[in-house]
Formats: C-alpha cells, structure tokens, sequence
C-alpha cells in the first residue's frame, strides 16, 4: 500500500521545502551551535548529551558522490530476505553492532556517541544562534523525515566501514505490512507480512540483541500495534499505555486503517511532514502541535510499543532496532 504512495508524496514534500524555505531563513548548524549546546529535556526528563564543544577541522555541507558505474544499492524488507541472502545480511548486520559495541565511547562512530547525536538533536540541546533560549529539536515538525534519513545514511555508511564492506545496506523492518497474498499474473515481487519483530533482533548471543524492550516484542506472533492514538500521552503524568492483545485478524485491520489514514487519507504535504520549523520558530514540546502523520503513528506509537530504551529520544538509537 506505502510502497506506491509515499514516494510521490515525499517528492510533493521535497518541492514544499524547497520552494517555502525561501521565505525564512532554515536552521542551521555551526561552531557556535556546538560551543553553546547545553543540557536539555524531553518532556521534563532531563538530558546531558552535548557532543565535544570544540570542532575540529572545517565544517561543510555533505555532498554524495554518485558513481554511474555501480550497481544501485537496495534497501530491502526483511521479511523478504531468505536463504544465503538472508543467512549473509544477518551475519553481517549482527558482526556490524558487535564492532560498533566494541568501539570505545569516545569513537564518534560508537553506538554510544550514535545515540548522543540523536540525543542531542531531539532534546532540546542546541540552540538556535544568535538566541539565548530558541533550541532545536528535529522531531514533532518537517525536519522529522529528511533528518533521520541522514542520520540513516551515515549510520549505514559507518557500518560499511566497520565491516570492510562498501555495498553493504541497512536493510528495513517493513512493520506496517499487515498482509501475506500470493502473487498473481506472474509478479516476482514480496508480498510477505513483515508486522512481526524480525527475529535477527531477537537473539539474545548477538550484538543487534537489546533487552531492555516490552515483553510484547518478544513473543514471535503478536503484530506490533500501530493504532494507539499518543498525541497526547505524556509519560510523567499518564504513565506506560495499555496496548490491548488483539486477534492477529483485528490488529492486522487496525494497522491497516491507521495507514491508510496516515499516508492518504490525511496525507497531503503539509499533514504528511509536519509542520514548518525556520529560523525564530520555538520548539514544539506537544505532538499533537507539530508531527506529521507518519511521524505521529506509526513512528511513535511504534517506539512507545517496543519501549525499553526505544520510549524516548534520549536513548532510543541504543537499541538496535532504531
């Protein structure tokens, strides 16, 4: 269903910036941004993940390089991986981590200062320059999307490295696929439902491994549950949701009714990357204020599911399965 969808409304998105950012000045990072960052919060939980104040060496604007003469890298769904293929991915995604784990915390490559990073950008850390109490926060606004797709890529990049493998791709856990149907009129492609916890994240001997998660994401045939409305959930006050035990049946119609709804139904440009976050603009704290559709379910119910480290972006990218 998301697979023909999205990539027409991410384009609609990318032009909606492109062509609105021309009326205020976008937010941007620099020396000042890192020598000011100070301890911040997410809704009253506080934070102290400021990365190294002093930046060595320039800082530029990252450009990919394409070479025309590789083959193009695919991300794929996991639960369309089988045989020697996914054998080969598992063994590399889990030797990736373990390497990263190893790494001392003073690597910036280390899971440790991986997570600080995505800390740092959604509590409130930074501060917009030349103010002395406008922060940043790349969450609950248009900034939610296109972020966390860097933050994506250089994580990838960082585990083609550690591997010795420049082809390597993060492969995705296509969780909002509800259904299972067999191809007709000589498709090849899957059409396998992926809204269970892939279980290379689930073996307790390897380094994609992270216990501190819900029990529900460890028992192998319960579907996530993407249909919890968490607008206005606030931890401190209302404490962990209650996310009743559906029949596989009813979970799998929720989950597709909270994606349509999500992706088409309200998904024009401006619902669908959240609202607009320029220059002067305060930090929205309330979810309900700012988030896109996709960012307000599935992504947060999603994260509030697993639970463990994955409820807050303090620690989120601690797990893994981030």
């Amino acid at each position: 269903m998301t697979s023909t969808v999205a990539p027409i409304l991410f384009i609609q998105c990318l032009l909606s910036i492109m062509v609105t950012t021309t009326l205020a000045d976008p937010i941007t990072i620099t020396r000042e941004t890192f020598r000011t960052c100070r301890p911040g919060s997410w809704i009253g939980i506080p934070s102290d993940c400021c990365p190294p104040k002093v930046i060595q060496g320039p800082i530029v604007d990252f450009c990919p390089k394409y070479d025309a003469s590789k083959p193009l890298r695919v991300r794929k769904a996991l639960q369309c991986l089988s045989g020697d293929e996914l054998n080969t991915y598992t063994r590399k995604l889990q030797k990736g981590y373990a390497l990263m784990r190893a790494l001392p915390d003073s690597d910036p490559r280390s899971l440790k200062r991986q997570n600080e990073i995505h800390c740092a950008y959604g509590t409130g850390s930074f501060i917009q320059d030349g103010s002395t109490n406008l922060t940043i926060d790349v969450h609950l606004n248009w900034l939610f999307l296109p972020w966390h797709r860097v933050f994506v890529y250089f994580h990838e990049k960082i585990l083609q490295k550690l591997l010795g493998d420049p082809e390597f791709s993060l492969h995705y856990w296509n969780f909002d696929n509800s259904v299972t149907v067999t191809p007709e009129n000589g498709s090849h492609g899957c059409y396998k439902a992926g809204h269970f916890v892939p279980p290379m994240y689930n073996d307790p001997s390897k380094a994609t491994f992270e216990a501190n998660r819900s029990f529900r994401a460890f028992k192998p045939s319960r579907p996530v549950d993407l249909s919890l409305d968490l607008a206005q959930w606030n931890p401190l006050t209302m404490g962990l949701p209650n996310f009743p035990n559906y029949t596989v049946e009813e979970q799998t119609r929720r989950n597709r009714e909270v994606m349509h709804r999500s992706v088409i139904t309200l998904g024009n440009t401006t619902s669908f990357i959240g609202k607009a976050y320029r220059v002067g603009d305060a930090r929205i704290i309330l979810p309900s204020e700012g988030a896109g559709t996709v960012e307000l379910r599935p992504h947060n119910t999603l994260h509030v599911w697993i639970g463990g480290w994955m409820l807050q972006p303090i620690t989120a990218p601690i797990d893994p399965i981030f």
